[in-house]
């Protein structure tokens, strides 16, 4: 959906009721959360070859849009290891061969592009892992983690087709964490060494596990804003109750996903949540119990707030 679709639903909502618009399942989403969330990437455990597959379809979606990598600048002399600037590798105790993904929007506004709205989502799962997963029972079978988080890395990257046809004011970062399932491992990363300024980054994102919306609505959680920010949150609601979407704010999913380590650097964000389900963590995460239409609407909302936060004065 273009945003000036989506800004016209939102300036909708406050005059008419919701209507429920079923439109075609979006292509692109369904072919980003069918191939990372399919048995053949294994689970896409850390360093695996699943997550390497994984990885490369998705900076070939970036390439594709002539986007760069946000990591040019800080690759120095392992500029062949961070390919092109899109990977940022890292190593960790229980993280090996990891790498985070990022490209970077350039902002439309000479005055404000130096300035960054950071939209994220993990793309490792549990791969056969039958310690982290909830159906240890079933030993060494594949974990494929479709809505954990390729339905996240999907909106994404449908996030970054939008973005780049159509710039913000304010610069835009897409990153794909790597290691979250070990334990935020790979935004702990991120923040620690950005590939821009710290101090610029204005606002966070986070889009983990967003594809049941039929099943549990749309849950936001607004516990790692640094302040109140009433404006941004109304703009959450109203795209939503454009879309008619059943949707709540909550304060209690912090700490449990990536954009908790923004908040502890003083870096507002909010998270996307479509809910918790029976196949969590379990072999039965698969594609085709994902809502792709769902998906898609999540990403309007994504794209609404995105661009007000990128906009904004």
């Amino acid at each position: 959906m273009q945003a000036i679709r989506v800004l016209a639903l939102v300036i909708a909502a406050s005059c008419h009721p919701p209507v429920t618009v079923l439109g075609p399942v979006p292509t692109g989403i369904q072919m980003d959360v069918s191939f990372i969330g399919s048995a053949r990437q294994e689970g896409r455990a850390v360093g695996s070859a699943g997550s390497n597959r994984a990885a490369e379809y998705i900076v070939q979606l970036y390439k594709s849009l002539s986007l760069p990598g946000a990591f040019r600048a800080s690759c120095g002399v392992s500029a062949a290891a961070c390919g092109d600037g899109f990977y940022q590798p890292f190593t960790r105790p229980n993280a090996k061969n990891a790498k985070n993904i990022g490209v970077i929007i350039e902002g439309s506004d000479p005055l404000v592009r130096g300035e960054y709205i950071v939209v994220g989502a993990h793309y490792d799962h549990v791969g056969r892992s039958a310690t982290l997963s909830l159906d240890p029972e079933k030993n060494d079978e594949i974990r494929p983690g479709a809505d954990d988080n390729a339905s996240g890395t999907a909106a994404v990257m449908e996030l970054g087709r939008r973005l780049a046809a159509h710039p913000p004011r304010r610069s835009v970062v897409l990153v794909h964490f790597d290691a979250e399932e070990l334990g935020l491992v790979g935004s702990s990363v991120f923040v620690a060494a950005p590939p821009v300024v710290r101090a610029r980054i204005k606002f966070m994102l986070n889009l983990d596990m967003v594809g049941r919306l039929r099943d549990g609505g749309l849950e936001i959680d607004k516990s790692t804003l640094v302040f109140d920010d009433p404006p941004l949150l109304a703009v959450v609601d109203s795209a939503a109750n454009a879309l008619n979407i059943r949707h709540t704010f909550t304060k209690d999913i912090e700490g449990r996903s990536d954009h908790a380590n923004f908040r502890q650097s003083d870096i507002s964000a909010i998270a996307f949540f479509t809910g918790f389900h029976r196949d969590y963590h379990r072999a039965t995460d698969v594609v085709a119990k994902l809502d792709v239409r769902g998906i898609g609407k999540v990403a309007d909302v994504a794209e609404a707030v995105v661009r007000f936060a990128a906009n904004r004065k």
